[in-house]
């Protein structure tokens, strides 16, 4: 996608591209929603077909989070514009306590809509500082509208009830394979043994084998790419006493690794002192005695499963073998976390101090067949930790779902944990929920038009802007539905309701009270909502020329610059980085 800023003048240039990504994303908006295809690369197999055009990789979604992600947006203003709509998901990333994407799609919307409002009012001739000064004082009424709008969940009768329905709302439209209940379970469950889901504090992992309704959500975690690494080991250990050790390297070590169940590697170059009288073997002695130690601290400790990042020598599997403990290798780091955090273990990077200080405990540690893999008779084995008694990490076992469907899939999960999550105030302590299905948005609408009077002419009529823009949540909503969005809006309006809990229910095709049918928004993403499409509204408005900013290699002769000190910082960078091998020549 990409624009012309030379064919039409600033700021229509830049509103033009947003509204441009918000009509892509707008009919995925709602529990009605339209999923799109992104193909991402072409695939580089020949095409059978004449015509036909086929992906290696592509994203089939109506998530606007992770459609904005994926689509090719080449305007200049667009990348600022996704940066601030669409944070990165953390399900996609190793980056701990992001927040997960959620109200993007209405952001965008809103934000077109203020935009599409502030064009028509700039051919009529307002200033864009009038315009700003309007939306400005608009989202002060919007926002004191939302917070009274909001309900804590503890005022609810039944406050888990409030809660299935706050992940059941934020998955309308997409409870994938038609198991929005279960999922909905799983998101209140999760969310309220850890709060919100880091990558860390909840998992979720995918499973061919099976079929959807034979997802679990595990009291701890799974290991999808590891098995128990000796045949002759247990493969199932109840209320199992766990070990998690980590690896390092160590300086006197030279480039040996230490960590897991190994010996300690010795330099690439070392020299051992000898006498004549010296006997080889007492050097395997060392290690040897050093074995027996860490087993025996093992058995002493009751450790039954042992998890390590690096590896397991034969000389330790085999006394691990003979004494029935499960010994399991290669663990990534995140996982080797999850697991830590499950059972309460400390990741302990020195196995030859253990003590029970530093041990986990899980009800249920077990080696699982699942599908066949590909071009081999041998199936492929995981390995489940479940029925930890107090578990800071949980992770959801998919079975049956691939490929788009699992992606979407887990998308839909961390979302929706993330919502109770928030809703319970574990995100940033907004916690509380407003009325959905437009109720709120068609609310403010009214609170911004009473209070426009009170404020100067030209801002006014920014103000009666934004309510109408405030009503496009509304107008969205009805159309992807197949209702009459002028009648429908219309009918709210009309709706002798102070509270502003009248909104569209779309399960039913009617308006009617939001909360009572269990459609609750999150304040917090309703009110960032706001915020985030005025802040954006207003940032293209007080653009209005774009300038291209060329970094020269080589400094400005003197008159060439306005600021001298700006031009001797220029020359000493070049003089710095031309010392220092040249940033250029790794760019």
């Amino acid at each position: 996608m990409s624009g012309d800023a030379d064919s039409i003048s600033f700021p229509e240039a830049n509103i033009t591209a947003v509204t441009a990504i918000a009509g892509v994303l707008a009919t995925t908006y709602g529990p009605t929603p339209q999923d799109k295809f992104v193909g991402k690369n072409l695939s580089s197999k020949n095409n059978s077909t004449p015509g036909e055009v086929s992906y290696d990789d592509y994203v089939v979604t109506s998530d606007g989070a992770a459609i904005l992600e994926e689509l090719p947006l080449e305007h200049p203003i667009a990348p600022v514009v996704r940066r601030i709509a669409g944070p990165e998901v953390p399900g996609e990333s190793d980056v701990e306590g992001k927040q997960i994407a959620d109200g993007t799609t209405g952001t965008f919307i809103l934000t077109a809509s203020l935009l599409d409002e502030a064009e028509s009012l700039l051919k009529m001739g307002l200033h864009p500082t009038s315009i700003r000064r309007g939306y400005r004082s608009a989202l002060s009424v919007a926002r004191d509208t939302l917070s009274t709008a909001r309900r804590l969940l503890s005022t609810f009768e039944d406050p888990r009830a409030t809660e299935l329905a706050v992940a059941r709302t934020t998955m309308t439209g997409n409870d994938v394979g038609g198991r929005g209940e279960m999922w909905a379970e799983f998101a209140v469950r999760a969310a309220r043994t850890v709060g919100y889901p880091t990558p860390k504090q909840f998992g979720i992992e995918q499973v061919k084998a099976g079929s959807v309704g034979d997802s679990r959500l595990l009291r701890g975690t799974v290991l999808p790419r590891n098995e128990i690494a000796h045949e002759d080991m247990p493969t199932r250990a109840t209320d199992a006493t766990v070990l998690v050790l980590d690896g390092y390297k160590r300086e006197d070590a030279g480039d040996g690794r230490v960590g897991g169940l190994r010996d300690p590697e010795l330099q690439t170059e070392a020299t051992i002192q000898a006498n004549p009288h010296t006997d080889p073997s007492e050097y395997e002695t060392i290690h040897s005695d050093r074995r027996e130690r860490i087993i025996k601290s093992l058995v002493d400790n009751d450790v039954n499963v042992v998890v390590t990042r690096l590896g397991i020598n034969d000389t330790f599997m085999q006394s691990l073998v003979d004494h029935g403990i499960i010994g399991i290798r290669g663990v990534n780091r995140i996982k080797l976390h999850r697991i830590a955090r499950a059972t309460g273990a400390t990741v302990t990077k020195n196995p030859n101090d253990i003590d029970a200080s530093v041990l986990g405990t899980a009800g249920l540690v077990q080696e699982e067949l699942v599908e066949r893999r590909q071009s081999r008779r041998k199936r492929r084995r995981i390995v489940v930790f479940d029925d930890c008694p107090d578990p800071e990490s949980v992770t959801v076992l998919l079975r049956g779902t691939w490929s788009a469907l699992a992606d979407e899939t887990t998308r839909e999960l961390r979302k929706a944990t993330a919502a109770v999550a928030t809703a319970r105030g574990d995100w940033k302590g907004e916690q509380g929920v407003v009325p959905g299905g437009a109720a709120i948005d068609v609310g403010i609408a009214k609170s911004v038009r009473d209070a426009s009077p009170a404020n100067p002419s030209r801002s006014q009529l920014a103000m009666e802007a934004f309510a109408d823009a405030a009503e496009s949540i509304a107008w969205a909503l009805s159309k992807n539905g197949g209702l009459d969005p002028i009648k429908t809006v219309a009918d709210i309006r009309a709706s002798d309701d102070h509270r502003y809990d009248t909104g569209i229910l779309l399960s039913e095709g009617t308006i009617g009270s939001a909360t009572d049918a269990g459609v609750l928004d999150l304040y917090a993403i309703r009110d960032d909502s706001y915020v985030q499409a005025v802040e954006i509204a207003n940032l293209i408005l007080g653009i209005d020329e774009a300038i291209d900013a060329e970094f020269k290699q080589t400094p400005a002769d003197e008159g060439e610059s306005i600021y001298d000190d700006r031009a001797e910082k220029h020359a000493d960078h070049l003089e710095e980085t031309d010392n220092s091998g040249s940033v250029w020549d790794s760019v």
